[in-house]
């Protein structure tokens, strides 16, 4: 009985062990992964952006990521606002590249859509 236990017990580490070293749904992506996956998903997506266009998007979205890593230490507030001023920002560099204000705010839905879906639980890209 003490061996069944044993036997047991080693089993679940290991299955355990196993599934921790599996990782996650792409939380340690380099930057290079990340900004290859987003484009796949621009591209995948309905709005019909062509190469350069999703990449112009995507170039602007990982300097906007990077800034934002910078707002960690502030204030709740401070860090809303200046958030709300980056997403401005980041919107108005959308229709510049994109050349389309219309577009570059169907890229911000796009956007949006998927930060839902991943606060509530969902992964990949809801189209």
């Amino acid at each position: 009985m003490k061996k069944v236990i044993v036997l047991l017990a080693f089993l679940l580490g290991v299955s355990g062990s196993a599934l921790m070293a599996q990782g996650g749904g792409g939380g340690n992506m380099d930057p290079a992964q990340m900004k290859e996956r987003q484009l796949t998903q621009l591209k995948a997506s309905d709005l019909k952006l062509t190469d350069a266009q999703a990449d112009s998007v995507v170039s602007i979205n990982m300097e906007s990521r990077q800034q934002m890593r910078g707002l960690r230490d502030l204030s709740d507030d401070q860090r809303a606002a200046k958030m709300k001023e980056m997403n401005d920002m980041r919107l108005r560099r959308w229709s510049a590249a994109l050349k389309d204000e219309a577009l570059a705010k169907r890229v911000a839905e796009y956007y949006e859509k998927q930060r839902a879906a991943r606060a509530n639980g969902g992964g990949g890209p809801q189209q």
